[in-house]
């Protein structure tokens, strides 16, 4: 982690590290910034921005952004799917048990040495559904 070359594992990209390995759910920026002030009160917003993308390069964790939503940050950087709420923005992990995406995304694309790959699936959660958030769809 740290002996990678041109990469210092600084307290701040250490608490913003720990802040996305800790969560339960996928935060965004302005959580993680909420989460990491709570340690370190004189961090900038600026700072966990360029921490958090510096971790997602790094490959230490996952970044998940879809259709317009605002970005999130995920602890895993195994290749799975995600499932996002259209009303409150929440992110789930879903499961998609002994299908490998990168071959079956590299078989439609021929030629391509494919590296990653998403899957965002969208609808409602069951918060929202049971408040009544959901849109009917005819």
């Amino acid at each position: 982690m740290g002996g990678q070359p041109g990469f210092r594992m600084t307290p701040q990209r250490q608490a913003v590290l720990d802040a996305v390995r800790d969560a339960p759910e996928h935060l965004t920026a302005d959580e993680v910034y909420a989460r990491v002030r709570a340690e370190l009160p004189r961090i900038s917003l600026g700072t966990v921005y360029r921490s958090l993308e510096e971790l997602v390069h790094r490959g230490l964790i996952g970044r998940v952004q879809g259709g317009g939503a605002q970005r999130r940050y995920d602890r895993s950087t195994d290749v799975h799917c995600h499932a996002r709420c259209l009303a409150c923005g929440r992110v789930d992990d879903t499961d998609v048990e002994g299908v490998d995406l990168r071959k079956l995304v590299a078989s439609r694309v021929p030629g391509y040495r494919v590296v990653g790959c998403g899957i965002e699936l969208v609808g409602y959660c069951p918060r929202c559904v049971k408040a009544g958030h959901a849109e009917p769809r005819g």
